[in-house]
Protein backbone atom coordinates (compact mmCIF):
# COMPACT_ATOMS: atom_id res chain seq x y z
CA UNK A 1 0.00 0.00 0.00
CA UNK A 2 2.81 2.40 0.97
CA UNK A 3 4.58 1.65 -2.30
CA UNK A 4 1.54 2.56 -4.38
CA UNK A 5 1.02 5.80 -2.42
CA UNK A 6 4.65 6.73 -2.98
CA UNK A 7 4.54 5.85 -6.68
CA UNK A 8 1.55 8.10 -7.17
CA UNK A 9 3.03 10.95 -5.17
CA UNK A 10 6.40 10.59 -6.91
CA UNK A 11 4.77 10.89 -10.33
CA UNK A 12 2.97 14.02 -9.21
CA UNK A 13 6.21 15.58 -7.94
CA UNK A 14 8.07 14.64 -11.12
CA UNK A 15 5.33 16.17 -13.24
CA UNK A 16 5.86 19.42 -11.35
CA UNK A 17 9.63 19.08 -11.86
CA UNK A 18 10.31 19.63 -8.14
CA UNK A 19 12.36 16.46 -7.42
CA UNK A 20 15.16 14.65 -9.24
CA UNK A 21 14.40 11.46 -11.15
CA UNK A 22 17.05 9.69 -9.07
CA UNK A 23 14.93 9.94 -5.92
CA UNK A 24 13.43 6.52 -5.25
CA UNK A 25 12.25 6.73 -1.65
CA UNK A 26 10.17 9.38 0.19
CA UNK A 27 12.74 9.52 2.99
CA UNK A 28 15.23 11.10 0.57
CA UNK A 29 13.20 14.31 0.37
CA UNK A 30 14.25 16.81 3.05
CA UNK A 31 13.19 20.06 1.38
CA UNK A 32 10.32 20.54 -1.04
CA UNK A 33 9.59 23.69 -3.03
CA UNK A 34 6.07 23.64 -4.50
CA UNK A 35 5.78 27.41 -4.85
CA UNK A 36 4.30 29.14 -7.91
CA UNK A 37 2.56 26.10 -9.40
CA UNK A 38 -1.05 27.36 -9.28
CA UNK A 39 -1.96 24.51 -6.95
CA UNK A 40 -5.52 24.42 -5.61
CA UNK A 41 -4.93 21.33 -3.47
CA UNK A 42 -2.20 18.95 -2.29
CA UNK A 43 -2.18 15.15 -2.55
CA UNK A 44 -3.77 13.59 0.54
CA UNK A 45 -0.75 11.31 0.97
CA UNK A 46 1.88 14.05 1.18
CA UNK A 47 2.31 13.04 4.82
CA UNK A 48 4.41 10.03 3.79
CA UNK A 49 7.38 12.38 3.26
CA UNK A 50 8.45 11.58 6.81
CA UNK A 51 11.89 13.24 6.58
CA UNK A 52 10.63 16.54 5.23
CA UNK A 53 12.10 19.56 7.07
CA UNK A 54 11.11 22.49 4.83
CA UNK A 55 7.89 22.80 2.80
CA UNK A 56 7.36 25.84 0.55
CA UNK A 57 3.79 26.24 -0.73
CA UNK A 58 4.00 29.96 -1.49
CA UNK A 59 2.24 31.67 -4.39
CA UNK A 60 -0.44 29.07 -5.14
CA UNK A 61 -4.24 29.01 -4.83
CA UNK A 62 -4.61 26.83 -1.75
CA UNK A 63 -7.53 27.24 0.65
CA UNK A 64 -6.94 24.12 2.76
CA UNK A 65 -4.24 21.62 3.70
CA UNK A 66 -4.53 17.80 3.93
CA UNK A 67 -4.75 16.15 7.38
CA UNK A 68 -1.73 14.00 6.59
CA UNK A 69 0.55 17.00 7.17
CA UNK A 70 0.38 16.20 10.88
CA UNK A 71 2.47 13.11 10.10
CA UNK A 72 5.40 15.30 9.07
CA UNK A 73 7.01 15.12 12.51
CA UNK A 74 10.31 16.61 11.36
CA UNK A 75 8.84 19.57 9.50
CA UNK A 76 10.34 22.81 10.84
CA UNK A 77 9.51 25.44 8.22
CA UNK A 78 6.13 25.87 6.52
CA UNK A 79 5.60 28.65 3.97
CA UNK A 80 2.01 29.24 2.78
CA UNK A 81 2.28 32.92 1.83
CA UNK A 82 0.33 34.32 -1.14
CA UNK A 83 -2.47 31.74 -1.22
CA UNK A 84 -6.23 31.97 -0.64
CA UNK A 85 -6.51 30.94 3.00
CA UNK A 86 -9.24 32.74 4.96
CA UNK A 87 -8.91 30.46 7.98
CA UNK A 88 -5.69 28.87 9.15
CA UNK A 89 -6.08 25.09 8.58
CA UNK A 90 -6.73 23.15 11.82
CA UNK A 91 -4.09 20.57 10.95
CA UNK A 92 -1.43 23.18 11.77
CA UNK A 93 -2.40 22.88 15.44
CA UNK A 94 -1.05 19.30 15.40
CA UNK A 95 2.31 20.19 13.84
CA UNK A 96 5.57 20.98 15.60
CA UNK A 97 6.77 23.62 13.18
CA UNK A 98 9.16 26.35 14.27
CA UNK A 99 8.59 28.76 11.39
CA UNK A 100 5.25 29.67 9.78
CA UNK A 101 5.08 32.19 6.93
CA UNK A 102 1.42 32.90 6.13
CA UNK A 103 1.55 36.47 4.82
CA UNK A 104 -0.58 37.82 1.96
CA UNK A 105 -3.62 35.61 2.38
CA UNK A 106 -7.14 36.56 3.53
CA UNK A 107 -6.84 35.25 7.07
CA UNK A 108 -9.39 36.35 9.64
CA UNK A 109 -8.97 33.38 12.00
CA UNK A 110 -5.62 31.90 13.13
CA UNK A 111 -6.86 30.02 16.23
CA UNK A 112 -4.72 26.89 15.62
CA UNK A 113 -1.62 28.90 16.56
CA UNK A 114 -2.77 29.00 20.18
CA UNK A 115 -2.09 25.27 20.42
CA UNK A 116 1.49 25.29 19.12
CA UNK A 117 4.35 25.72 21.59
CA UNK A 118 7.22 25.16 19.16
CA UNK A 119 6.84 28.27 16.98
CA UNK A 120 9.81 30.66 16.84
CA UNK A 121 9.10 32.68 13.66
CA UNK A 122 5.59 33.75 12.61
CA UNK A 123 4.66 36.02 9.68
CA UNK A 124 0.95 36.89 9.38
CA UNK A 125 1.41 40.20 7.60
CA UNK A 126 -0.98 41.45 4.89
CA UNK A 127 -4.06 39.56 6.06
CA UNK A 128 -7.41 40.64 7.55
CA UNK A 129 -6.84 39.98 11.24
CA UNK A 130 -8.80 42.06 13.74
CA UNK A 131 -8.81 40.14 17.02
CA UNK A 132 -5.66 38.36 18.21
CA UNK A 133 -6.25 38.12 21.96
CA UNK A 134 -5.58 34.37 22.09
CA UNK A 135 -2.98 34.22 19.35
CA UNK A 136 -0.41 32.23 21.37
CA UNK A 137 -0.41 30.09 24.48
CA UNK A 138 1.40 31.36 27.58
CA UNK A 139 4.25 28.87 27.03
CA UNK A 140 5.05 30.07 23.51
CA UNK A 141 8.65 30.54 22.31
CA UNK A 142 8.02 33.07 19.55
CA UNK A 143 11.14 35.12 18.71
CA UNK A 144 9.99 36.94 15.57
CA UNK A 145 6.40 38.07 14.92
CA UNK A 146 5.19 40.04 11.90
CA UNK A 147 1.58 41.30 12.00
CA UNK A 148 2.02 44.25 9.64
CA UNK A 149 -0.85 45.33 7.36
CA UNK A 150 -3.84 43.96 9.24
CA UNK A 151 -6.73 45.62 11.12
CA UNK A 152 -5.50 45.36 14.71
CA UNK A 153 -6.78 47.91 17.21
CA UNK A 154 -5.42 46.49 20.47
CA UNK A 155 -2.37 44.33 21.20
CA UNK A 156 -2.50 44.46 25.02
CA UNK A 157 -3.23 40.77 25.48
CA UNK A 158 -0.84 39.73 22.73
CA UNK A 159 2.30 41.46 24.03
CA UNK A 160 1.61 40.22 27.55
CA UNK A 161 2.59 36.69 26.45
CA UNK A 162 5.54 37.63 24.23
CA UNK A 163 8.22 37.00 26.84
CA UNK A 164 10.79 35.74 24.33
CA UNK A 165 10.02 37.87 21.30
CA UNK A 166 13.01 39.71 19.81
CA UNK A 167 11.42 41.24 16.72
CA UNK A 168 7.86 42.60 16.58
CA UNK A 169 6.31 44.29 13.54
CA UNK A 170 2.78 45.65 13.93
CA UNK A 171 3.08 48.42 11.34
CA UNK A 172 0.14 49.45 9.14
CA UNK A 173 -2.64 48.62 11.60
CA UNK A 174 -5.02 50.92 13.51
CA UNK A 175 -3.42 50.88 16.95
CA UNK A 176 -4.02 53.97 19.10
CA UNK A 177 -1.62 53.23 21.95
CA UNK A 178 1.47 51.36 23.10
CA UNK A 179 0.09 49.46 26.12
CA UNK A 180 1.65 48.92 29.56
CA UNK A 181 1.77 45.18 28.88
CA UNK A 182 4.79 45.70 26.61
CA UNK A 183 6.83 45.42 29.81
CA UNK A 184 6.66 41.64 29.38
CA UNK A 185 8.83 41.87 26.26
CA UNK A 186 12.16 41.79 28.07
CA UNK A 187 14.02 40.22 25.14
CA UNK A 188 12.81 42.64 22.47
CA UNK A 189 15.44 44.03 20.07
CA UNK A 190 13.50 45.45 17.11
CA UNK A 191 10.03 47.09 17.30
CA UNK A 192 8.07 48.52 14.36
CA UNK A 193 4.94 50.50 15.33
CA UNK A 194 4.93 52.65 12.18
CA UNK A 195 1.84 53.65 10.18
CA UNK A 196 -0.71 53.36 12.97
CA UNK A 197 -2.76 55.94 14.90
CA UNK A 198 -0.72 55.90 18.10
CA UNK A 199 -1.04 58.97 20.32
CA UNK A 200 -0.27 57.42 23.71
CA UNK A 201 2.86 55.56 24.79
CA UNK A 202 2.92 53.93 28.21
CA UNK A 203 5.96 54.58 30.42
CA UNK A 204 6.75 50.84 30.43
CA UNK A 205 7.83 51.19 26.82
CA UNK A 206 10.87 53.30 27.78
CA UNK A 207 12.21 50.53 30.02
CA UNK A 208 12.46 48.01 27.18
CA UNK A 209 15.85 46.71 25.95
CA UNK A 210 15.00 47.54 22.33
CA UNK A 211 17.84 48.48 19.94
CA UNK A 212 15.65 49.69 17.06
CA UNK A 213 12.28 51.50 17.33
CA UNK A 214 10.15 52.77 14.44
CA UNK A 215 7.23 55.06 15.40
CA UNK A 216 6.89 56.93 12.12
CA UNK A 217 3.53 58.02 10.69
CA UNK A 218 1.46 58.00 13.86
CA UNK A 219 -0.37 60.75 15.78
CA UNK A 220 2.22 61.52 18.44
CA UNK A 221 2.02 65.18 19.52
CA UNK A 222 4.05 65.11 22.74
CA UNK A 223 6.89 62.79 23.66
CA UNK A 224 9.57 62.81 26.34
CA UNK A 225 12.52 60.65 25.36
CA UNK A 226 14.09 58.84 28.29
CA UNK A 227 15.36 55.40 29.23
CA UNK A 228 15.78 52.96 26.31
CA UNK A 229 19.35 52.36 27.38
CA UNK A 230 20.11 49.89 24.56
CA UNK A 231 18.54 51.93 21.75
CA UNK A 232 20.60 52.44 18.58
CA UNK A 233 17.95 53.48 16.01
CA UNK A 234 14.89 55.73 16.55
CA UNK A 235 12.52 56.83 13.77
CA UNK A 236 9.82 59.42 14.51
CA UNK A 237 9.11 60.60 10.94
CA UNK A 238 5.75 62.10 9.97
CA UNK A 239 4.27 62.68 13.42
CA UNK A 240 2.51 65.98 14.32
CA UNK A 241 4.92 66.58 17.19
CA UNK A 242 4.23 69.80 19.11
CA UNK A 243 6.68 69.12 21.89
CA UNK A 244 9.66 66.78 22.10
CA UNK A 245 11.78 66.67 25.25
CA UNK A 246 14.99 64.83 26.04
CA UNK A 247 16.03 63.59 29.48
CA UNK A 248 19.54 62.82 30.63
CA UNK A 249 20.57 59.22 30.10
CA UNK A 250 18.38 58.62 27.06
CA UNK A 251 19.86 56.09 24.62
CA UNK A 252 23.57 56.51 25.46
CA UNK A 253 24.54 54.40 22.43
CA UNK A 254 22.17 55.92 19.86
CA UNK A 255 23.48 55.64 16.28
CA UNK A 256 20.60 56.81 14.07
CA UNK A 257 17.83 59.35 14.67
CA UNK A 258 15.22 60.43 12.13
CA UNK A 259 12.50 63.02 12.58
CA UNK A 260 11.35 63.82 9.04
CA UNK A 261 8.37 66.15 8.63
CA UNK A 262 7.56 66.62 12.32
CA UNK A 263 7.56 70.44 12.32
CA UNK A 264 10.03 70.62 15.20
CA UNK A 265 12.31 73.63 15.68
CA UNK A 266 14.89 72.12 18.03
CA UNK A 267 18.03 70.16 17.24
CA UNK A 268 18.06 67.57 20.03
CA UNK A 269 21.22 67.43 22.22
CA UNK A 270 21.81 63.68 22.29
CA UNK A 271 24.65 62.66 24.60
CA UNK A 272 25.58 59.58 22.57
CA UNK A 273 29.05 59.66 21.02
CA UNK A 274 28.08 56.86 18.61
CA UNK A 275 25.73 58.83 16.35
CA UNK A 276 26.24 58.06 12.65
CA UNK A 277 23.03 59.41 11.08
CA UNK A 278 20.85 62.44 11.90
CA UNK A 279 17.80 63.22 9.76
CA UNK A 280 15.73 66.37 10.32
CA UNK A 281 14.30 67.14 6.84
CA UNK A 282 11.11 69.18 6.41
CA UNK A 283 11.09 70.79 9.86
CA UNK A 284 11.52 74.33 11.20
CA UNK A 285 15.14 74.27 12.36
CA UNK A 286 16.86 77.66 12.21
CA UNK A 287 20.36 76.61 13.25
CA UNK A 288 22.75 73.75 13.79
CA UNK A 289 24.21 74.00 17.29
CA UNK A 290 27.95 73.95 17.89
CA UNK A 291 27.66 70.71 19.86
CA UNK A 292 27.35 68.86 16.55
CA UNK A 293 31.17 68.69 16.69
CA UNK A 294 30.73 66.06 19.43
CA UNK A 295 29.34 63.63 16.85
CA UNK A 296 32.71 62.62 15.44
CA UNK A 297 31.30 59.42 13.91
CA UNK A 298 28.56 61.22 11.97
CA UNK A 299 28.24 59.78 8.45
CA UNK A 300 24.93 61.20 7.21
CA UNK A 301 23.31 64.56 8.01
CA UNK A 302 19.94 65.40 6.44
CA UNK A 303 18.69 68.96 7.04
CA UNK A 304 16.80 69.48 3.78
CA UNK A 305 13.91 71.97 3.73
CA UNK A 306 14.44 73.80 7.01
CA UNK A 307 15.11 77.49 7.79
CA UNK A 308 18.85 77.33 8.39
CA UNK A 309 20.88 80.41 7.47
CA UNK A 310 24.19 79.72 9.20
CA UNK A 311 26.26 76.56 9.45
CA UNK A 312 28.70 76.16 12.36
CA UNK A 313 32.39 76.04 11.47
CA UNK A 314 32.61 72.80 13.44
CA UNK A 315 30.73 71.07 10.63
CA UNK A 316 33.86 71.17 8.48
CA UNK A 317 35.74 69.14 11.08
CA UNK A 318 33.46 66.09 10.87
CA UNK A 319 35.76 64.00 8.71
CA UNK A 320 33.51 60.92 8.61
CA UNK A 321 30.65 62.71 6.84
CA UNK A 322 29.69 60.97 3.61
CA UNK A 323 26.39 62.66 2.72
CA UNK A 324 24.96 66.06 3.68
CA UNK A 325 21.51 67.17 2.54
CA UNK A 326 21.04 70.96 2.80
CA UNK A 327 18.75 71.92 -0.07
CA UNK A 328 15.78 74.08 0.75
CA UNK A 329 17.63 76.22 3.34
CA UNK A 330 18.40 79.98 2.96
CA UNK A 331 22.13 79.50 3.59
CA UNK A 332 24.33 82.59 3.70
CA UNK A 333 27.63 82.95 1.78
CA UNK A 334 29.76 81.99 4.77
CA UNK A 335 27.85 78.71 5.11
CA UNK A 336 28.38 77.97 1.45
CA UNK A 337 32.11 78.42 2.04
CA UNK A 338 31.93 75.82 4.81
CA UNK A 339 30.39 73.46 2.26
CA UNK A 340 33.38 74.07 -0.01
CA UNK A 341 35.69 73.08 2.83
CA UNK A 342 33.63 69.95 3.33
CA UNK A 343 33.86 67.54 0.41
CA UNK A 344 31.59 69.34 -2.10
CA UNK A 345 30.67 66.07 -3.79
CA UNK A 346 28.94 64.81 -0.63
CA UNK A 347 26.70 67.87 -0.22
CA UNK A 348 23.38 67.87 -2.03
CA UNK A 349 23.67 71.59 -2.64
CA UNK A 350 25.88 70.56 -5.57
CA UNK A 351 23.57 67.77 -6.64
CA UNK A 352 21.51 68.05 -9.80
CA UNK A 353 17.81 68.58 -9.11
CA UNK A 354 14.96 66.44 -10.49
CA UNK A 355 17.00 63.23 -10.35
CA UNK A 356 14.83 60.39 -9.06
CA UNK A 357 15.96 57.03 -7.66
CA UNK A 358 13.56 54.29 -8.72
CA UNK A 359 13.19 50.54 -8.95
CA UNK A 360 14.25 49.49 -12.45
CA UNK A 361 11.62 48.28 -14.92
CA UNK A 362 11.91 46.20 -18.08
CA UNK A 363 11.73 49.43 -20.11
CA UNK A 364 14.96 50.62 -18.47
CA UNK A 365 16.98 47.53 -19.42
CA UNK A 366 18.42 48.76 -22.77
CA UNK A 367 19.75 51.96 -21.17
CA UNK A 368 21.13 49.94 -18.25
CA UNK A 369 23.02 47.70 -20.68
CA UNK A 370 24.56 50.84 -22.20
CA UNK A 371 25.66 51.97 -18.74
CA UNK A 372 27.28 48.60 -18.07
CA UNK A 373 29.33 49.05 -21.22
CA UNK A 374 30.82 52.18 -19.63
CA UNK A 375 31.52 50.31 -16.41
CA UNK A 376 33.13 47.31 -18.05
CA UNK A 377 35.30 49.56 -20.17
CA UNK A 378 36.87 50.71 -16.88
CA UNK A 379 37.11 47.31 -15.18
CA UNK A 380 39.79 45.10 -16.74
CA UNK A 381 38.17 41.81 -15.67
CA UNK A 382 35.11 42.25 -17.89
CA UNK A 383 34.42 42.56 -21.60
CA UNK A 384 31.97 44.92 -23.22
CA UNK A 385 29.28 42.91 -25.01
CA UNK A 386 25.96 44.72 -25.31
CA UNK A 387 23.88 41.60 -26.00
CA UNK A 388 25.33 39.78 -23.00
CA UNK A 389 24.81 42.80 -20.78
CA UNK A 390 21.23 43.14 -22.06
CA UNK A 391 20.57 39.46 -21.37
CA UNK A 392 22.22 39.65 -17.94
CA UNK A 393 20.25 42.67 -16.74
CA UNK A 394 16.99 41.16 -18.00
CA UNK A 395 17.59 37.93 -16.08
CA UNK A 396 18.63 39.84 -12.99
CA UNK A 397 15.51 41.99 -13.11
CA UNK A 398 13.31 38.88 -13.18
CA UNK A 399 15.32 36.98 -10.59
CA UNK A 400 13.84 36.57 -7.11
CA UNK A 401 16.12 38.05 -4.48
CA UNK A 402 17.59 40.82 -6.63
CA UNK A 403 17.19 44.61 -6.41
CA UNK A 404 17.92 46.96 -9.31
CA UNK A 405 17.83 50.74 -8.87
CA UNK A 406 18.16 53.41 -11.52
CA UNK A 407 18.73 57.16 -11.30
CA UNK A 408 16.60 59.03 -13.83
CA UNK A 409 16.66 62.52 -15.27
CA UNK A 410 13.12 62.62 -16.60
CA UNK A 411 13.01 59.32 -18.54
CA UNK A 412 16.75 59.10 -19.13
CA UNK A 413 18.61 56.50 -17.05
CA UNK A 414 21.75 58.29 -15.86
CA UNK A 415 22.92 55.85 -13.18
CA UNK A 416 22.30 52.38 -11.78
CA UNK A 417 23.22 49.90 -9.08
CA UNK A 418 22.24 46.25 -8.54
CA UNK A 419 22.16 43.91 -5.57
CA UNK A 420 21.67 40.15 -5.24
CA UNK A 421 20.67 38.16 -2.18
CA UNK A 422 23.27 35.59 -1.12
CA UNK A 423 23.54 33.14 1.74
CA UNK A 424 26.74 33.64 3.71
CA UNK A 425 28.03 30.68 5.72
CA UNK A 426 30.31 33.09 7.60
CA UNK A 427 27.49 35.49 8.53
CA UNK A 428 25.03 32.64 9.08
CA UNK A 429 22.33 34.54 7.20
CA UNK A 430 21.47 36.48 4.05
CA UNK A 431 23.80 39.19 2.77
CA UNK A 432 23.45 41.69 -0.06
CA UNK A 433 26.02 41.61 -2.89
CA UNK A 434 26.15 45.12 -4.42
CA UNK A 435 27.36 45.42 -8.00
CA UNK A 436 27.20 47.51 -11.15
CA UNK A 437 27.28 51.01 -9.62
CA UNK A 438 27.80 53.43 -12.50
CA UNK A 439 26.78 57.02 -13.32
CA UNK A 440 27.05 58.73 -16.70
CA UNK A 441 30.20 60.92 -16.85
CA UNK A 442 28.25 64.13 -17.41
CA UNK A 443 26.16 63.44 -14.27
CA UNK A 444 29.01 62.72 -11.90
CA UNK A 445 29.97 64.96 -8.96
CA UNK A 446 26.27 65.60 -8.40
CA UNK A 447 25.71 63.16 -5.54
CA UNK A 448 23.84 60.62 -7.68
CA UNK A 449 26.20 57.79 -6.82
CA UNK A 450 25.80 58.59 -3.12
CA UNK A 451 22.02 58.47 -3.38
CA UNK A 452 22.11 55.15 -5.22
CA UNK A 453 24.43 53.50 -2.73
CA UNK A 454 22.56 54.94 0.26
CA UNK A 455 19.22 53.74 -1.08
CA UNK A 456 20.34 50.21 -1.88
CA UNK A 457 22.14 49.95 1.45
CA UNK A 458 18.92 51.02 3.23
CA UNK A 459 16.92 48.39 1.33
CA UNK A 460 19.45 45.72 2.25
CA UNK A 461 19.89 46.47 5.94
CA UNK A 462 16.58 48.04 6.96
CA UNK A 463 13.96 46.53 4.66
CA UNK A 464 15.43 43.12 3.79
CA UNK A 465 17.24 42.81 7.14
CA UNK A 466 20.39 41.37 5.54
CA UNK A 467 23.21 40.62 7.94
CA UNK A 468 25.58 42.80 5.90
CA UNK A 469 26.22 44.29 2.47
CA UNK A 470 29.35 43.66 0.44
CA UNK A 471 30.78 44.73 -2.90
CA UNK A 472 33.79 44.37 -5.16
CA UNK A 473 35.73 47.21 -6.79
CA UNK A 474 38.53 47.31 -9.35
CA UNK A 475 41.81 47.67 -7.45
CA UNK A 476 43.06 50.19 -10.05
CA UNK A 477 39.99 52.42 -9.76
CA UNK A 478 41.23 54.88 -7.13
CA UNK A 479 38.09 57.05 -7.37
CA UNK A 480 35.78 54.09 -6.70
CA UNK A 481 37.90 52.86 -3.80
CA UNK A 482 37.84 56.30 -2.19
CA UNK A 483 34.10 56.62 -2.86
CA UNK A 484 33.28 53.36 -1.06
CA UNK A 485 35.69 54.05 1.80
CA UNK A 486 34.11 57.46 2.48
CA UNK A 487 30.73 55.75 2.65
CA UNK A 488 31.64 53.33 5.38
CA UNK A 489 32.82 50.28 3.41
CA UNK A 490 36.09 48.77 4.52
CA UNK A 491 38.57 46.75 2.53
CA UNK A 492 38.88 43.05 3.43
CA UNK A 493 41.80 40.67 2.98
CA UNK A 494 39.92 38.57 0.44
CA UNK A 495 40.98 38.31 -3.21
CA UNK A 496 38.37 37.43 -5.83
CA UNK A 497 39.02 34.63 -8.33
CA UNK A 498 36.78 33.52 -11.18
CA UNK A 499 36.89 31.01 -14.01
CA UNK A 500 34.93 31.09 -17.25
CA UNK A 501 33.80 28.32 -19.58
Amino acid sequence: MMASKWDKLRCWLLDLNVIDKEISDPSEIKRLDLSSNSLVSLPSDIGILSELIVLNLANNKLQSLPESLKDLKKLNNLDIRRNDFSVLPKVIAHMNIKSLIASSNRLTDVEPLSQIKSLRVVDLSSNKLKDIKALFCDENEVRSLNLASNYLQDISSLVSVLSYVERLNVSENILSSVPATVKRMQNIVDIDFSLNEINTIDEAFFDLPAESVNLCSNRITNITLHGLEDLEVLILDENPIQKIALKNGFAPFLKEFSCDGCEIDTFLPFTSKEIESLSYPSNSLTEIPEFIENYTKLIKLDLEDNKIVKLPNALANLTQLQTVYLKGNPLDDESKHIIEILHPDICDITMKTNITIEQATIEDVPQMADLLALLFAIEKDFEVDYEKQLQGVTKLLRHTGSTLLVAKDNKKVVGMVTMQELISSAAGDMVGQIEDLIVLPEYRKMGIGSRLINKIRYIALQENKYERVQLAADIDNDYALAFYTRRGFRKTNLAIFHQSH
